[in-house]
């Protein structure tokens, strides 16, 4: 089945005529506002985070054209994604401790099982489906990454804090880690088999694996190395100092962190692994956990709205059909399925009572920005040897990504306020009864 050769809903062009009268910093300017208004809505009105607000602006604004942006991201658009998911993981990851996460050898047996799960059903699935297995292990790497940025604006807006949220979060990261080393060795090393013909595109190619890739895997990993070690150096003398709380150090890391992402775009290497491994460097070089400067949260925060937004935006230019829309649905929920049931099956040995195992499965479900940086380099490789097969991995893995995203913010939500450790409530059924009131 090629999903690309289904009916067509037209689309309005609103942004583009925007662009075209007043330029593309003006139709910016207009979805940051709306996306900030829409968030502020849906959190007030209902209690759910308001990345919810952002991913409908951002739908809304890929189908009416807004933005106008290249695909697979290129440029500040790409810069800017990798700052802003990388500055989520560096947070992250700079809660983990090496050394008590080896004494728990069933947590990382359980982070790899619901890994590995998602990757294997959504990539069987995709493969029963037609769709050959260079586009089918690429959407599945892509569905292996669960989404710490996520996790990170549903535990600020619910004020969530406990051991369901704190497990959620790790293994949330340690999926991000294993997804972008696959997808490293996936984009690099390994490639579609060429298209036959001039013109000529073949959706369902197999996955080729070159000499020339391997070489080029040895660099990109050890360029990855390199911007986790030059963040580390850049990152760790401000943060030991006491005093280095201001909106100065804030700044510094900022502009630090996107240096490492503008090198990385130009030489090579993965950003988002070199800020995660970083997160982990910094965390366990230090005796006690790191505070953060209030003023690098809030630019975080701002990242992760233009994050959402964007996120939203490249999957509303997805042209869509009643075909593709089947072969997304079962790849999200052959991705749900795995997720979670890798989460359940291990849960027992990990400490954590039974119970307490579902909302740290439903928690891993959203897919967000990370899951974006890995499409994108996915169909930017691929697409110099075969344009089938990187549009139909886009016409797949963008609508996915984002259902999963809205799907995993309603499940993570419900999941951490029904377990008691959100302090704010959600729906209107707690406002009515006032529990925890979300205004609060």
């Amino acid at each position: 089945m090629a999903p690309n050769s289904l009916p067509i809903l037209p689309s309005p062009h609103i942004g583009s005529w925007l662009d075209a009268h007043a330029g593309p910093l003006m139709s910016w300017c207009v979805l940051v506002a709306a996306a900030a208004i829409a968030g502020h809505l849906v959190f007030r009105l209902s209690g759910f985070p308001r990345m919810l607000g952002y991913t409908v602006v951002g739908l809304l604004a890929g189908w009416l054209g807004f933005g106008d942006l290249p695909w697979p991201l290129q440029g500040n658009t790409q810069v800017l994604l990798q700052t802003a998911v990388g500055t989520s993981l560096l947070m992250a990851a700079s809660q983990i401790s090496l050394s008590w996460l080896l004494r728990q050898p069933w947590l990382l047996l359980q982070s790899l099982a619901e890994s590995v799960a998602a990757l294997v059903l959504v990539t069987g699935v995709l493969q029963l489906l037609g769709m050959g297995w260079a586009v089918s292990l690429g959407v599945g790497v892509v569905a292996m990454a669960a989404s710490p940025a996520v996790l990170l604006r549903v535990v600020a807006d619910l004020r969530a804090s406990g051991a369901v949220t704190d497990r959620s979060l790790l293994l949330a990261t340690l999926s991000g880690v294993y997804a972008l080393v696959l997808g490293l060795v996936i984009t690099v090393a390994w490639s579609p088999a060429a298209a036959v013909g001039v013109g000529a595109e073949d959706a369902l190619a197999s996955l080729v694996l070159t000499a020339a890739g391997l070489g080029q895997l040895l660099l990109s990993l050890g360029l990855t190395v390199l911007w986790a070690v030059l963040t580390t150096v850049a990152l760790w003398p401000v943060l030991r100092w006491q005093s280095s709380r201001s909106d100065s150090t804030a700044l510094y890391m900022l502009a630090a962190l996107v240096a490492v992402s503008l090198l990385a775009t130009r030489w090579g290497g993965s950003a988002a692994l070199g800020f995660l491994v970083a997160g982990l460097l910094l965390r366990n070089m230090s005796p006690k956990p790191l505070v953060w400067p209030s003023a690098f949260m809030a630019a975080n925060t701002m990242l992760s709205l233009l994050m959402f937004v964007l996120v939203a935006s490249m999957a509303g230019q997805v042209v869509p059909s009643v075909g593709l829309v089947s072969v997304i649905a079962a790849a999200a929920l052959a991705r749900l399925v795995g997720k979670m049931g890798g989460v359940l099956l291990l849960g027992l040995g990990t400490g954590l009572g039974w119970q307490r195992q579902w909302p740290v499965a439903c928690a891993q479900s959203p897919s967000s920005g990370l899951a974006l940086v890995l499409a994108s380099a996915l169909a930017m490789q691929w697409a110099v040897v075969n344009t089938g097969v990187a549009g139909a991995l886009t016409a797949i893995a963008l609508p996915m990504v984002v259902l999963c995203e809205v799907l995993g913010v309603l499940l993570a939500s419900l999941a951490l306020w029904r377990c008691g450790e959100a302090h704010r409530g959600i729906g209107l059924s707690a406002l009515n009864a006032k529990e925890k009131r979300h205004d609060a």
